[in-house]
């Protein structure tokens, strides 16, 4: 049974359970469907602001506290449905890391399986906290990813928290096309779990392409494998 520790925001956890649905529709009866449990919780403090104030230890508190929830809940393997906060997962006792699928662990090694050139498309927390370049996989993969400049770093955030706060998907997808042009780059990486909605959105650039590595989302790469990862 698979666990999501969701409500980091909320929109984007609801969405990725559908979309295990989605793409893991019964054989025969909706029995046959896989079990998942939702812990959505919206309290959570904001994660890019914790860390830019050094402040991790409160969210490492809280991991500390929910996750022993979903593991007395039966769960066997857990998704913290957040890329921010998998700064403190090499923090976490090894009985918790042990049953976390890592969204980094699933993007890196997907680029370097399916080598291309993409754009990584993440919060200012992930950035500067270089959750992607402290990676062991990092020197495997760096020469396939394209960080964008500060400038368009601050524009890629704010086109985040647009889509956490007031559901923007077709600005943003506006955006994002323009950054894609820019950067003259193959493919897309959502290293925002918000980022999802954009890649489910039905009339955005990403949605026909996901099969084709056009986005390299770790959310639908997880459900249409997900027996695998279990």
């Amino acid at each position: 049974m698979l666990g999501i520790l969701g409500g980091m925001g909320p929109l984007a956890s609801a969405e990725f359970l559908k979309t295990i649905y989605e793409y893991n529709l019964p054989l025969t009866s909706e029995q046959d469907t896989p079990k998942v449990i939702l812990y959505s919780d919206p309290s959570f403090p904001d994660r890019t602001e914790l860390l830019l104030k050094g402040n991790e230890i409160m969210l490492q508190n809280i991991l500390l506290e929910v996750l022993p929830r979903l593991i007395d809940l039966g769960v066997t393997k857990i998704i913290i449905c957040c890329i921010t906060s998998h700064y403190l997962l090499p923090r976490l006792p090894q009985e918790f890391t042990q049953d976390i699928i890592s969204l980094v662990d699933v993007i890196l090694n997907s680029v370097v399986k399916t080598p291309q050139l993409y754009l990584l498309l993440c919060t200012k927390g992930t950035i500067q906290h270089k959750i992607f370049q402290n990676h062991p996989l990092w020197n495997n993969a760096k020469k396939y990813i394209c960080l964008p400049n500060l400038k368009d770093q601050e524009l890629i955030h704010n086109t985040i928290y647009k889509i956490k706060q007031q559901g923007k998907i077709v600005q943003a997808q506006d955006i994002i096309t323009h950054l894609k042009l820019t950067y003259k780059v193959d493919a897309l990486i959502p290293g925002c779990t918000e980022l999802h909605l954009l890649s489910k959105s039905a009339n955005n650039i990403i949605n026909s392409n996901v099969n084709n590595n056009r986005v390299l989302d770790p959310l639908i790469l997880i459900a249409q494998k997900l027996k695998q990862y279990l």
